[in-house]
């Protein structure tokens, strides 16, 4: 397989700035055309859209180049570049993605820290109810990363009406699935939250209330977004995916600011700046993928089309993910209910800290995201042995990416946490929870979060979704509760609990993809 570089259509040298780029997919060798002799026949396609020809691939043809050292792109070549994919696509990949992680993270510190500005109170409530929302908001999330990896795989057999039909199945499913399940939190959510918390103080749980309906009538516009923006990585359109992240948090930032800041709602105003940025998130995301210069050609009506074999496909890893990640937003509302007996403090304690850590890790997420295109798509290219060789890569870029935002966070954590108006015993025990968490951060976090998202990629869904809810309730919820009540090391021993579990996660999913077994796995249920 080599990279082709056709001449102009005038005989003029090629511009060193673009360059068009095909796949000799059949044949090892081409003639030029001023040879005059006659091309032997040859599957030409683009490297990134699959698309035949220069007109319908839509730009992905002129793709600019820029020079790098010699001795950087050998380098670059050997580590990142393959049959699928050349470094300078995986690049592609990986900034988008970082910076769509870090904008979520840093733009959901910020609303916190304006939160935070009304009093522990609002804090409080807002941890109560996030656990809960993103419970319901995981089952739907499950079904748009079962898509995401159904998008990939289709991509890697360059199967286009493959493609249609599972970017038509997954919004379809991530909608509806995710109105059903939302249902009980817009008709009940007083009795849910008094059933959940009752132990709560009264005036917690009464903004608990109003955020918690807020939040449920945003959820109905969010699966929208979220499918979208699920079929938008799987096609490995991480600029689009970035710029919905930018369109989606730039907006809850602006209308928190306004409804916050400006007209003092409180937790009212976090209310509708969440409804009115999700809408414009969601129109955003319909707009990218379907209407401008759009990566998927598909008419309304084959959006409800439907295929077992890809319902299949999408179930067999939404169902799995989408448990894993239900079981993991109920034991984290498990953990609230007992850490409210250590009382408000400690609620908005471990609400602020862990504001601070997601930003801190979040470009290091983009190497998980990043192993679902990427593995995602080589397996369904059949090249496995490159499958295997780019989770090694995801793992080392994530790692990387831990170190560096680690240099610059450790010097300006004081002044990231000022932004949240901590009292001093807030201030003093979230500072150690946060320094204490670094060695945790730097040994274990990146590659116990990246390899499951690998093995999900190449199909192995149940092992990591088994072992992800094993360790979350034996050693998350379980360790943490006695460490924190009876131990009574409060919420010390909650994070004690949390940095356990990665150590845990890091080791047992090392073993699992050492031995190859996901790989044999995944060939076994093609």
């Amino acid at each position: 397989m080599r990279t082709l570089f056709l001449e102009p259509e005038n005989g003029t040298s090629r511009s060193p700035r673009y360059q068009f780029h095909f796949i000799v997919l059949q044949r090892q060798y081409f003639v030029k055309k001023n040879v005059g002799a006659l091309l032997p026949s040859i599957d030409i396609s683009c490297r990134s859209c699959y698309a035949l020809d220069e007109k319908s691939c839509g730009g992905h043809f002129f793709m600019k180049q820029h020079s790098v050292p010699k001795f950087l792109d050998n380098f670059l070549t050997r580590t990142l570049s393959g049959t699928v994919f050349s470094w300078r696509e995986i690049l592609q990949l990986t900034f988008p993605n970082v910076l769509d992680c870090l904008s979520i993270m840093f733009i959901s510190m910020l609303i916190t820290a304006l939160i935070s500005s009304n009093g522990e109170a609002s804090v409080a409530a807002v941890s109560l109810v996030t656990p809960l929302t993103w419970m319901i908001t995981c089952i739907f999330n499950g079904i748009s990363a079962g898509g995401t990896v159904v998008v990939a795989q289709s991509c890697g057999m360059k199967d286009p009406v493959r493609i249609r039909k599972a970017a038509g199945m997954t919004l379809w499913l991530t909608v509806a699935v995710g109105t059903v399940v939302c249902l009980p939190l817009l008709m009940f959510p007083r009795q849910v939250l008094t059933l959940l918390f009752p132990e709560a103080e009264a005036v917690v749980l009464e903004k608990a209330r109003i955020y918690l309906s807020g939040r449920a009538w945003s959820i109905l516009v969010f699966t929208i977004y979220t499918a979208n923006f699920g079929i938008l990585r799987g096609l490995g359109e991480s600029g689009r995916c970035l710029a919905l992240s930018v369109i989606i948090n730039a907006a809850y930032l602006v209308f928190s600011i306004l409804f916050l800041n400006v007209l003092r709602m409180d937790i009212l105003g976090s209310v509708f700046a969440l409804l009115l940025a999700r809408f414009i998130g969601s129109a955003a995301s319909v707009i990218l993928l379907f209407f401008w210069k759009a990566p998927v050609k598909m008419t309304f009506g084959q959006i409800f089309t439907g295929d077992k074999g890809i319902l299949r496909s999408t179930l067999q890893v939404s169902i799995p993910l989408g448990l894993e990640q239900v079981c993991s937003s109920l034991g984290n509302v498990v953990a609230e209910m007992y850490m409210i007996s250590l009382g408000t403090t400690a609620l908005a304690t471990h609400a602020i800290a862990n504001s601070v850590i997601g930003v801190w890790y979040s470009p290091a997420m983009a190497a998980a995201n990043l192993s679902v295109t990427v593995v995602g798509r080589c397996f369904g290219a059949e090249k496995y042995d490159e499958a295997k060789r780019y989770g090694v890569r995801c793992d080392q870029i994530a790692l990387i990416l831990v170190l560096l935002t680690s240099a610059l966070f450790i010097p300006l954590l004081p002044a990231l946490l000022g932004q949240y108006h901590p009292t001093p015993e807030v201030l003093a025990m979230a500072k150690k929870l946060l320094y204490w968490s670094i060695p945790s951060l730097l040994l274990f976090w990146p590659r116990s979060n990246t390899l499951p998202s690998t093995l999900r990629a190449a199909n192995d869904t149940l092992y990591p979704s088994v072992v992800s809810l094993a360790v979350l309730w034996v050693v998350t919820i379980g360790l943490g509760y006695v460490l924190a009540i009876p131990c009574k090391l409060g919420l010390l021993g909650v994070w004690i609990a949390m940095w356990a579990s990665w150590a845990i996660r890091c080791v047992v999913f090392s073993v699992r993809f050492g031995s190859g077994k996901w790989l044999h796995k995944a060939l076994t249920s093609r």
